[in-house]
């Protein structure tokens, strides 16, 4: 934790905390346990033995490592996604039989059978829908990134679990014309189209932010399909999974360059057909902490366009280690860091800041004038620009506080 500036001198505190920008604003969120219990899995297919996914009879009252690791609930005294749409665009939700989502879906066509999608045989939409925006309940550790925003279910997959691009398409239009905000497509297909390539260029043209996973399971050898669609396509955000140590999911590669990372091992949620949780593993997943955070962000700070919103959540990402953008992007996603950090007006900050300088605090000077003796100039008006726009935010949601 920095130290107290009421307690050092204005130079001293200047140089103290400029010293550690690069740890705080540079340096991925500190690596969590994976004490997830024992959960029935979710699957982005049916049930093997046929039917649909049974309802868990299990509970946890253990908060999941990615709310620790990301801290969602730091955001929540800013914003809490009330007013935000979010469209799931995938099995289905179950509108009626999750009480974490009570009074919260809207059930959106399903656009592979007819009728409504308010209705989740296998049960991934739903789970999905839970990161992205459960309630919280008094005893129960788990709860949505952006539990007062609303979901838009949308079905596109066939009996089977599968999806095609021409639907996937039709699913996100429906989103769009749905007042979806975020469109969260975590399907990964191996081949795009026209329709759809064309229904995400209509997406970003209103502003709707659309999300897909950067890859999808691995197959036998371990490799990913060679693409990901919609994630490879131009205004998507594509996102990677991580494990909760930090690190990149490495059982499956990147099959589109990942634009930002999210926690997605060892995942706990809701599912249909009553309150119990289940738990899954996948980038596919991982969309939804990523979405939720887009849905905190455009509560708080409504009327930035789908280009502006993404700069928004990769700017304020953790950057990652050294060598792993190409597995994580940016880096993890910071909810709190997304709503309330106060951004240069100028391009984004890159996902491995330079080093900040090592300054000589100054003596028998005023406090003006020793920082700016400190600063050394240029480089230090734009260390100082940094300070404020990134690292002092996030000290303060870090617990630090002047003079206390």
């Amino acid at each position: 934790m920095p130290p107290r500036l009421a307690q050092l001198p204005a130079t001293a505190a200047l140089v103290t905390l400029l010293a550690g920008a690069a740890t705080v604003a540079g340096t991925a969120a500190p690596a969590v346990a994976d004490d997830s219990p024992t959960l029935p899995a979710v699957s982005s297919a049916p049930p093997a033995a046929g039917g649909c996914v049974r309802p868990s009879k299990k509970h946890s009252d253990l908060t999941p490592w990615p709310q620790r690791y990301i801290a969602p609930s730091r955001a929540w005294p800013s914003a809490r996604g009330a007013g935000v749409t979010v469209a799931v665009v995938d099995t289905g939700v179950d509108a009626g039989g999750a009480p974490a989502l009570a009074g919260r879906v809207t059930a959106g066509p399903d656009v592979v059978s007819g009728g409504t999608a308010g209705k989740d045989c296998v049960g991934h939409g739903t789970f999905v829908a839970g990161i992205v925006a459960a309630g919280q309940k008094s005893g129960v550790g788990f709860a949505g990134v952006a539990p007062d925003a609303r979901i838009l279910a949308v079905r596109v997959t066939g009996a089977d679990g599968s999806a095609t691009a021409d639907k996937v398409a039709a699913g996100i239009r429906a989103a769009v014309a749905g007042g979806a905000r975020v469109v969260d497509v975590p399907l990964a297909l191996n081949r795009g189209s026209a329709s759809l390539t064309s229904a995400v260029r209509d997406a970003v043209r209103h502003d709707a932010l659309v999300v897909a996973p950067a890859y999808g399971p691995s197959n036998s050898s371990g490799e990913a399909a060679p693409a990901a669609y919609p994630a490879a396509l131009p205004g998507v955000l594509a996102v990677a999974a991580l494990t909760p140590g930090g690190g990149p999911d490495q059982r499956a590669a990147p099959a589109t360059t990942p634009g930002i990372a999210a926690p997605g091992t060892s995942l706990m949620s809701i599912g249909p057909g009553g309150s119990g949780h289940f738990s899954g593993s996948g980038a596919d997943l991982a969309t939804g902490f990523v979405a939720g955070t887009a849905a905190l962000v455009d509560s708080y700070r409504p009327g930035l366009t789908a280009q502006q919103l993404t700069d928004r959540l990769t700017s304020t990402a953790y950057p990652g280690a050294a060598g792993t953008r190409s597995l994580t992007g940016a880096g993890t996603v910071d909810p709190a860091g997304a709503v309330t950090a106060v951004l240069p007006t100028s391009a984004p900050r890159p996902a491995r800041p330079e080093p900040a300088p090592q300054l000589a605090a100054s003596t028998g000077h005023s406090a003006h004038a020793g920082a700016v003796a400190v600063a050394g100039g240029a480089a230090g008006l734009i260390a100082l620009t940094a300070f404020f726009a990134v690292v002092l935010p996030r000290a303060r949601r870090r617990g630090w506080r002047a003079g206390v």
